[in-house]
C-alpha cells in the first residue's frame, strides 16, 4: 500500500464514518470481537479516538495510534503514539492486541503482524476486526457504489475529499481476508464473515 491519509484533518468524524459504513453495528461487532480476548491486558492497536472504549472497559488497555490529534482525543488512561510496524513495546508484554477497522490502513501489514506477535505473550490472542469488499461480484459492485457515493459526499461536504477517497481505497489495498492473512508464525487463524452483503470480517489468531 502506497497511498497515504493525513487522518488528523478528519480525526473528529473518522469514528463516525465507520458507524456510517458498517450502517450502525461497529459497536455491536466490537463487543462480538472482544468476547474473544483472554487474560487482563489488551494493546488496543489504532486506537484513534478510542472507539474500543467502552467494550474495553473490563480490561488493562494501553492504546497506541501513529496519529497524535486523534489520541488527545482518546479517554483510554494509558495511551502511546506509536505505528504498527514499530510497536515501542517489550516482547510479551500483552495477553491480546484488539484492532478494530484500521488494519486495511495499516501501510505494512507483513511487518505489524510480526510485530503483534512480538508482543503478545504465548498463548495470547490478535483479534482483528475489519472491513473488506464482498466476495460476490454483484454484491462487491453494489457494495463499491454504496460506499464511493457516501464517502465522496462527506468529502465535499468536509473539504478533506482526498482524506475520504483514501478511506474508500482503503477497502481495496488488500486481496480478501482469506487471501490475505495467514497464520505465519501463530498456531491458529480463525476467520468469519459479518454484515450485510458480509463485508465485516473477524479474524482471530492465536500465539
Amino acid at each position: 500500500m502506497t497511498e497515504k491519509a493525513n487522518f488528523s484533518n478528519i480525526y473528529k468524524f473518522y469514528d463516525l464514518i465507520n458507524t456510517v459504513l458498517t450502517l450502525g453495528f461497529d459497536k455491536s461487532w466490537r463487543k462480538k470481537a472482544v468476547n474473544n480476548l483472554i487474560g487482563t491486558s489488551v494493546l488496543d492497536l489504532g486506537s484513534g479516538t478510542g472507539a474500543a472504549f467502552d467494550q474495553l472497559l473490563n480490561f488493562e488497555t494501553t492504546a497506541v495510534d501513529p496519529d497524535k490529534k486523534m489520541l488527545e482525543l482518546n479517554t483510554f488512561e494509558n495511551k502511546v503514539q506509536g505505528f504498527a510496524e514499530d510497536l515501542p513495546f517489550e516482547d510479551n508484554s500483552f495477553d491480546n492486541v484488539f484492532c478494530s477497522f484500521v488494519w486495511r490502513n495499516v501501510s505494512d501489514t507483513n511487518k505489524a503482524l510480526h510485530e503483534v506477535y512480538r508482543v503478545l505473550r504465548p498463548g495470547g490472542k490478535f483479534v482483528l476486526l475489519d472491513m473488506t469488499r464482498p466476495k460476490n461480484p454483484f454484491l462487491r459492485m453494489l457494495h463499491k457504489i454504496g460506499t464511493f457515493t457516501v464517502l465522496h459526499i462527506i468529502g465535499l461536504v468536509t473539504l478533506n475529499l482526498k482524506e475520504y477517497r483514501f478511506l474508500y481505497n482503503s477497502l481495496d489495498f488488500y486481496p480478501q481476508p482469506e487471501e490475505h492473512l495467514n497464520k505465519d508464525n501463530f498456531i491458529d487463524l480463525k476467520i468469519e464473515r459479518m454484515g450485510l452483503f458480509n463485508f465485516v470480517y473477524l479474524a482471530v489468531f492465536t500465539k
